[in-house]
Parts: C-alpha cells; structure tokens; sequence
C-alpha cells in the first residue's frame, strides 16, 4: 500500500487502486459482507477441526470473533470452494455442512397472546421441520447438478418422508424439493393469521428430517456420511424455540448432528421439552470457547494469519510494506512514552526538583538519572506522606531493591498521571501487541484497529513504508472505542441502558487511572459483592450484566468460586478493552474494586450519582477534566 504523496508526487493510479483494494478488504469486518471474499479469505482457526468430528458443538463468542465465518466455513459451499471446484472432492466428503442463520423476523412471528405457548411450540416445531427439510433437499439438489449423478434414493424411504409432511409429489427430487419449498412458503404467509385460519396439518417434530436425512444417506453415494446443520446466532431464539431446538440436538440420530454458534450467554435454555432433561457438556455436545481456545499466544498468530490473507488479497505481499506487522505497529517503551507524555516545561521543573533534592557528591549522578527515573521519583514523593525526594533519590542511587521494584510496579499505572487534565492525548495506546491486547480475541476489532490507523496514516500524506506513528495509533485506537460505543445502543433493544452503563463505567475507571496515587494501582474491573439487597434489585443488576457481557461493553472472567457460567456472581468483571483508549485507562487485566447490585443499576439510571458514590468509596472525586474525546458526552456527565 502507498501513501497518497510520495515523495511529493501524486500516488499513480495502480497505486490507488492498491490502496482501495486494501481499504475495502479491512474495512469489512462483517462475514456478511464480504460476499464472494469469505471464503477466499477464509482463515482456519486453530479449534476448526473439533467441529468436524460427529458430535454436537457449541461454539460460544461474541460479537466479531468469528463464529459466523467459522461456521460457514463447514458448509458443503464453502468446502467446494476451498476444493476451487473441484467435483471429485466431493466423494470424500465425511460430512456436508448446511448452514442457516437464525431470523429474528422469522422466529419472533412465533409468539404472541393468540395462541398458548404450546400451541406455538407445535407451530414452530413444524417450521423447523419445513426449514431443516429444504435444505436437505437443496443439498441434493446441488449435489445432482455438480456430479451429474442421480442420488439413488428408494422410493420406499421417500414414501415415508412425503408421509410426514403429507407431500404429493411422486416424481424426482427436484420435484419434490420444489413441492415444499411451496409449502414452506404457504406455511410463513399463513403465520400471521394463523388464528383465523389455522394450519390444519402438522408434522411431529424431528420426524420429517429424521426420515429425509436417513433416506438420502441410503443412497449407494452418500452412505457412511453425516449431515451437520450449522445454526448460528442460536441467541435470536424465544426462550421455548431453544428448548425445542434442545430436544431435537439431544435426541438427533446418528444421520445429522448440530453445530451451533451462539453468544456468551445467549444461550438462555439448557433444558429439552422434559424440563427434567438438560443439556450438559461433554456428555450431550463438545463446549468450544473461542475466548478459550484463542488465548494470547495462538490468537496472536491467527490474527497475523487473517490480516496476511486480507494484505495479500489487495495485491501487496504480507503487509502493505515490506513491513512486518509488528514494524507496521511499532510500541512504545514505558520510558519512551513517559518522555513523550512529560512537556518540556515540566521536564524542566522535575530535573529542578531531583538538583535539589541531591546532595553535593550525588548531584552528578542524580542528574544523569533518565527522565523517567527523575520523574517517577518525584511523582512518588509528592504523593505518599510517609517518603520524602532525597531518601528515595539517595536510595536509588544506592541501588536499593525495594525502591526499583516499587518502579517496576508503580511507573506503568502513573503514566496515566502525566498528562492529567490537560488537553491533547493522555495515554498513549500503540503497538501490534497493545492492538491484541485490545480486541481480547476479536478479530472484527483488530481489523477495525488497523484499518484506522491505515486509513489515518495514508490520509496524513505519509508513506507506507513508514511506521504508523504512536499518535496515530491512539487516534485510531480512540475512535474504533467511540465507533463501537455509538453502535451499542441499536444493538439490542436494552442499548441505552448498556450505552449509559458504559459511559459511567468509563468515566469512573477514567479518574481512578488519572489519580494513581496513594491508591490501588490499574483498578479497572469490578467485582459484583454479595450484599443484602432485595431480589429485584439484584436481578435487574443480573440482567443488565449479562445483557453488557453479550453484546460485548462487558468482558468477564472465571472468579475463584465459579459454579455457573449463567451465575453472574461468579465472575470479575471488566470494560472491554477496546473501550480503554476512548476512557483512558488500563487495558491490562489487573486489579479490581467491589460494587452492589444498587451502585451498578445507579450507574444506568442515575449516572452523575452513581459516578460520584463510587469515586467517593475509592477516595476519588468526580473532579477531572474530561479527555478531548469524552467532551462530546459532556451533556451526560453534567
């Protein structure tokens, strides 16, 4: 990728191209845009061959982390097209992979005060058998039309399937593909007056696709192999369709199994239409968290994976440059940055302070002490009663242990003090490790992230054989935490609430990072405590956390009891990270503070006091500026 002035030439018109060809492939972050790319970009993740095997799967993550293209990734299209079309590939097929994204119209039309929730279940039940049926017959379909071979399936087996669903058609499957996808449409458009005239046949749930899957693996081509439905957004189920696709996964056959992709906590239902049934793991499906299976390290390497894949896709060779990611990303130092954060004016007034501070046969050395040194020495003993400047200066001059690792400790958390109150960046956010650490294992973020440092980079007029610069980086880091914040609230229809929550949490881990001193270093998570409170409370407290964690404003992790994933008590709890630039404080999983149900619901329904009853608990006050970019909400914080 070049930059838009070279040189001080305008760049060439091969040179543009490249650079929207680039801009196209990162800034779609979504598997559903990229159409005819998905599969071309498509980047095995390292826990894709655990949904080859026969069993059911639940793939859990949230929002961007790819559970859409992973799963499209095992239908029979997409391994077509990894085969590049090749038919004879298909014979060694183990599985074929049909994969639906669950409607939130379609589904939704399955509820209502008409009809009693059984009578909707009976409904729903006959629509997921239509649903299931089509795609399998459009599986054979298409499987007739690429290997111009008829699937020899018995008319015997076929008899039975037509009897399940009271089908007519006696003539090919084609004929009889194209007989219920006209009953499935008659079914859809009965829906909304199903009262007035209600549907007078329906079929038992399970059966039809029990008997279409086992009559279409009877066929001399097909035998010995499984068919896998790949249902993804399994949240944007009622609560009593989950229960019947729960029935139906436990009790599959050994024809078809499940593949299922939902959110954290999404899945609300583990039970069957038995209420005495549930569904546990492993015994009924293999638990597959990409949180859990990404950690650090492999994500890390997936990701350079994808953004190999997109570099190499908009005509350039692994990055835009002869770059490395990394090179592309350069971090900063703790000391680097400190220097950066530290103006001149006050660079000046610490070596002052340390000259003072020194005696006569330590002044030299004190002197040629970095500027970070002098610095944090200084910021401690202006903040702490019990230490004063020339003991500490003496002592680290001394080489005392307990003075450098009080650095080592301390000086990450009081760079967030540097810049406190003024205008401009306070924190600098760069680096293509502080970029991972940011997206805690999303890959939508990470492209989001370096798709805006491009773009910003290429719009400054500098060339790409350039690092982008930490300024830069921050910029973008800022405005992907405030694109995402802006889109939280018409993600769900509790986005406000969520909105709100995030705006008051931000803005109380934003002071206590900026007022370090004297306190608890990185107090950037939470922990909801068990109190006294009453039940209402703590259940709307309950909700709007798991309602935060699903949509990702939230991140949690497995406390020291855990019991329950669903318990909301059990875990800590955290501002996704990608949300720390645009608050300004800690990304790092470090230290956490305690709150009520009554101080998380204040954050929402009454921000400035909830805001200022916790800071009060901290020993904080709700008295800082607000960064530059927090000054549009300025209006909330009032």
């Amino acid at each position: 990728m070049e930059a838009a002035f070279k040189g001080g030439d305008m760049m060439n018109d091969t040179d543009q191209d490249h650079v929207n060809n680039l801009s196209n492939l990162l800034g779609l972050y979504k598997a559903e845009w990229l159409s005819g790319k998905l599969f071309e970009l498509f980047t095995e993740p390292g826990y894709f061959s655990e949904l080859k095997t026969s069993r059911p799967c639940v793939l859990i993550g949230g929002r961007g982390t790819g559970k859409t293209t992973v799963l499209q990734g095992l239908s029979y299209q997409a391994q077509f097209a990894f085969a590049h079309g090749n038919k004879d590939v298909i014979d060694q097929w183990k599985f074929f992979g049909l994969y639906h994204r669950v409607n939130t119209n379609r589904v939704t039309a399955f509820r209502g005060p008409e009809l009693s929730e059984d009578r909707w279940r009976a409904y729903f039940a006959h629509y997921v058998n239509l649903l299931f049926s089509s795609q399998l017959m459009e599986f054979a379909s298409w499987y007739e039309l690429q290997t111009g071979r008829t699937l020899a399936v018995s008319s015997a087996a076929l008899d039975g399937f037509r009897v399940t669903l009271g089908l007519k058609s006696e003539g090919s499957l084609a004929d009889l593909a194209h007989e219920l996808r006209l009953l499935t449409l008659r079914f859809e458009a009965s829906i909304n007056s199903i009262v007035d005239a209600p549907t007078q046949s329906l079929s038992m749930q399970g059966a039809p696709v029990d008997a279409l899957s086992q009559a279409l693996l009877s066929a001399p081509e097909l035998q010995g192999r499984q068919f896998f439905f790949l249902i993804d957004e399994f949240e944007n189920f009622e609560d009593y369709q989950q229960r019947v696709l729960n029935t139906i996964i436990k009790h599959a056959p050994t024809a078809y199994t499940f593949k299922i992709g939902v959110r954290e906590l999404g899945w609300r239902e583990r039970a069957t239409l038995n209420a005495n049934e549930q569904l546990t793991s492993p015994a009924d499906y293999a638990r597959i968290s990409i949180a859990e299976r990404l950690d650090d390290a492999r994500f890390k390497v997936f990701a350079e994976q994808v953004l190999t894949a997109r570099f190499g896709s908009a005509g350039g060779g692994s990055t835009p440059t002869d770059l490395s990611v990394g090179e592309l990303l350069p971090r900063l130092s703790e000391s680097d940055e400190a220097e950066l954060l530290i103006e001149r004016g006050e660079a000046a007034k610490i070596k002052a302070k340390i000259e003072a501070a020194a005696s006569p046969d330590t002044r030299e050395a004190a002197a040629s002490l970095p500027l970070t040194v002098q610095y944090f020495l200084c910021y401690w003993a202006e903040s702490h009663a019990d230490t004063n400047l020339p003991d500490d200066l003496r002592l680290w001059l001394e080489g005392s242990a307990a003075v450098k690792a009080r650095f080592d400790n301390h000086f990450y958390a009081s760079l967030f003090a540097i810049r406190r109150g003024k205008r401009g960046i306070r924190k600098y956010y760069c680096g293509w490790d502080v970029f991972l650490s940011l997206c805690e294992g999303n890959i939508r973020y990470l492209l989001e992230l370096v798709h805006s440092a491009l773009l910003m980079h290429v719009e400054a007029g500098r060339d790409a054989s350039v690092p982008i610069d930490p300024e830069t980086q921050t910029l973008a880091a800022q405005a992907v935490g405030r694109k995402n914040l802006s889109e939280l609230e018409g993600l769900s229809v509790d986005g406000a609430r969520l909105t709100r929550l995030l705006l008051s949490l931000g803005r109380v881990f934003g002071v206590l990072a900026a007022s370090p001193a004297g306190h608890t270093p990185e107090a950037n998570q939470f922990h909801l405590r068990e109190d006294v409170s009453h039940d209402d409370t703590d259940q709307r407290a309950n909700e709007v956390l798991k309602n935060a964690v699903m949509h990702l404003a939230l991140v949690r992790y497995a406390g020291s009891k855990l019991l329950d994933e669903r318990d909301t008590r059990a875990y800590d709890y955290m501002i996704h990270p990608i949300f720390a630039p645009f608050f300004v404080f800690s990304h790092r999983k470090k230290r956490k503070i305690q709150l009520s149900s009554v101080q998380l619901l204040d954050l929402v329904e009454r921000p400035r006091a909830g805001i200022d009853a916790i800071l009060k608990s901290n020993n904080r006050a709700n008295e800082e500026s607000l960064p530059d970019q927090l000054e549009l909400f300025g209006e909330f914080y009032a």
